[in-house]
C-alpha cells in the first residue's frame, strides 16, 4: 500500500475522479450493448438469468442483423448489481463502477512501471492517461471497457510477480486475474494465450527449469479452467453467439481492419485524427519499435500480449472504434517512451540535456492539453446540467409509458435500439430494416430523427404495411401493425 500513497500519485488520482464525475451526463447515447448489461445484471438480482437469455436471443436472431451476443460475459453484469440495488436503472449511478475501475487501471499501471521507469516517469505516464479526454468521456458509458482496461493491467502486474516471486500462491493469483479479465470481456482470452506463448518460449530455451516452467503454466492454466468451469456451472451461457459474427470475415475486412486499427491509436491524442497530430503518430510509432525491440529481453510479455491482443482485433468482423484497443493504448505509449529515452540517452553529451528536455516536454505538453481539454468538456457538461438525448430523455420515457401501459405483455414490438426498448418495458423486441420483417412485430415505434431510424417516417409508408398511428409525440411514431 505504501507504493501508491505517492501524493503526486494521489493528486493526479483525486483530479481524475473530479473529471469523471464532472463528466458524467444523465442519460446514455443510444446504442443498447448498455441495456443488455444492466438486463444482465438484473436477471443476476432476479433469479431469471436464463429468462434473460431466452428474451435476448429472440432479440438477437429475429432482427434483420445480429447486434450482439445473446449474453455478454457475466463479469460486468455482476459488477453492475450493487448500483442496481442501490438506485435502479439510474444512468448516474450505473455510471460509478466504471469511475472506480478507472482509478484501479491507473494505480496497476503505476504499479506495472515500477521496475521499468524512474518515478517522475512513472506519474508523467500515469498523468497522461488520467487526464485523457478519450478514456475518461468512456466513464460516461455504461459497457465493460474500462472494468476489462483495469482487468487486464491488474492481470499483467500479477504477472509481473508470479515472475519476480514464482511461488504457487502466485500462479493461483495469475490464473484468477487471467479467468476475471475473461469473465469482463471474452478477449481476455488473450492474456491466457500471450501467457502460454510467453512461457512455452522460455520452456524450450531454459532447459534447468523445464519442470517448474511447466508446473506454473499447468498452475495457471488449471485455475483459469476451474474457475471458468464454476462460472458455467452458475451462469448461462451465450457467448458462444460471438462465432456467428466470424462468419462475416473476409479478406477486405481483415485487409480494413489492419489499416483503420493501426490508424485509430491517433484518436487516442486527437479525436479528430488531424493532419498535425497523425504526423507526430507516425514519430510514434517509430519510438515505439524502437522501445520495443530495447526492451525485448524485459518486457516479452507485454510485446507477446500487445500482438495476440492486436491479431484478435484485427481478425473481429465488426468495426468496435477506439474502445476495442483501450488495452493496447498504454502498452503503445509505455514503449514509445522508452525509445524515446533510448535514443536521447544515446545522443552526444553536448546535444543529451537538449534530447532529455524534448522528452520530458514534449510528454508534459501532452498531459497539459488533455487536462485542459477534459477540463473544458466537464464544464460544458455542467454547464448544460448534464442533460443528453437519448434513451432517458423525456420523450423517450413518455414513450415507453405508453407501450407499457396501452400493449399486450406479449407484443413484438420493431425498434431501431430493441434490447433499450425491452429494457423499458419488458416487451418482446427486433431491429428490422427490411419491410418483410416488419411484418414479425405487431407494432412499429420509429424515431422522427433519420439518424436514428430504421426507416424514416416518409419512407415506411413505401413498404405498403396495414399500419395504424396510435401515439405520436414530439420525438415518436408508435404504429399498430394491422394482420
Amino acid at each position: 500500500m505504501k507504493k501508491i500513497r505517492d501524493p503526486f500519485l494521489v493528486v493526479a488520482l483525486l483530479l481524475n475522479l473530479m473529471l469523471g464525475l464532472s463528466t458524467l451526463t444523465r442519460g446514455h447515447e443510444w446504442g443498447d450493448d448498455w441495456a443488455s448489461y444492466v438486463m444482465q445484471a438484473q436477471s443476476i438480482l432476479n433469479g431469471n438469468m436464463d429468462e434473460f437469455v431466452e428474451r435476448n436471443a429472440f432479440t438477437i436472431f429475429e432482427s434483420s442483423i445480429q447486434i450482439g451476443p445473446v449474453a455478454y460475459p457475466w463479469g460486468y453484469p455482476l459488477a453492475l448489481t450493487p448500483a442496481l440495488l442501490l438506485r435502479g436503472v439510474h444512468p448516474l449511478t450505473l455510471k460509478l463502477p466504471g469511475l472506480f475501475f478507472f482509478a484501479g487501471f491507473l494505480i496497476c499501471f503505476y504499479l506495472l512501471t515500477e521496475t521499468r521507469l524512474p518515478r517522475t516517469e512513472r506519474l508523467l505516464l500515469v498523468s497522461l492517461f488520467a487526464f485523457n479526454p478519450v478514456l475518461i468521456n468512456s466513464t460516461d458509458y455504461i459497457i465493460s471497457d474500462i472494468p476489462f482496461l483495469f482487468s487486464v493491467f491488474l492481470t499483467l502486474w500479477v504477472m509481473e510477480n508470479a515472475k519476480v516471486q514464482p511461488a504457487k500462491k502466485s500462479q493461483v493469483l495469475l490464473g484468477s486475474g487471467i479467468f476475471l479479465s475473461f469473465f469482463f470481456r471474452t478477449t481476455g482470452i488473450a492474456l491466457l494465450a500471450g501467457y502460454l506463448a510467453w512461457q512455452g518460449w522460455r520452456f524450450l530455451n531454459d532447459r534447468a527449469r523445464r519442470k517448474e516452467i511447466f508446473t506454473d503454466m499447468a498452475v495457471v492454466g488449471g485455475v483459469f479452467a476451474l474457475l471458468w468451469l464454476i462460472s458455467s456451472l452458475i451462469f448461462p451461457g451465450g457467448q458462444s453467439s460471438y462465432f456467428r459474427q466470424l462468419a462475416g470475415l473476409t479478406f477486405d475486412t481483415l485487409q480494413s481492419n489492419l489499416i483503420n486499427y493501426f490508424y485509430l491509436f491517433v484518436q487516442f491524442f486527437d479525436p479528430n485524427a488531424s493532419t498535425a497530430w497523425t504526423y507526430l503518430y507516425h514519430l510514434l510509432v517509430a519510438f515505439f519499435v524502437a522501445g520495443a525491440w530495447i526492451r525485448r529481453q524485459t518486457d516479452q510479455i507485454l510485446i507477446i500480449f500487445f500482438t495476440v491482443y492486436f491479431a484478435i482485433v484485427i481478425f473481429w468482423p465488426e468495426w468496435q472504434g477506439i474502445r476495442f484497443i483501450f488495452p493496447l493504448i498504454p502498452i503503445f505509449v509505455y514503449f514509445a517512451f522508452q525509445g524515446m529515452l533510448g535514443i536521447v540517452e544515446k545522443l552526444p553529451a553536448r546535444y543529451l540535456s537538449v534530447g532529455r528536455g524534448f522528452n520530458s516536454g514534449l510528454w508534459i505538453l501532452l498531459a497539459g492539453l488533455f487536462l485542459f481539454h477534459s477540463a473544458n468538456y466537464a464544464h460544458t457538461n455542467l454547464k448544460n446540467e448534464r442533460q443528453i438525448n437519448g434513451p432517458f430523455e423525456p420523450f423517450s420515457m413518455e414513450m415507453y409509458e405508453y407501450v407499457r401501459e396501452n400493449t399486450p405483455p406479449d407484443s413484438v414490438i420493431v425498434f431501431f435500439k430493441p434490447r433499450a426498448l425491452r429494457l423499458f418495458t419488458h416487451r418482446n423486441t427486433i431491429m428490422s430494416i427490411e419491410c418483410d420483417r416488419l411484418l414479425r412485430g405487431d407494432y412499429v415505434i420509429l424515431h422522427k430523427n433519420w439518424e436514428y431510424s430504421q426507416f424514416l417516417p416518409g419512407d415506411i409508408q413505401t413498404c405498403h404495411l396495414p399500419l395504424k398511428l396510435v401515439y405520436e409525440n414530439r420525438k415518436y411514431l408508435v404504429y399498430e401493425l394491422h394482420k
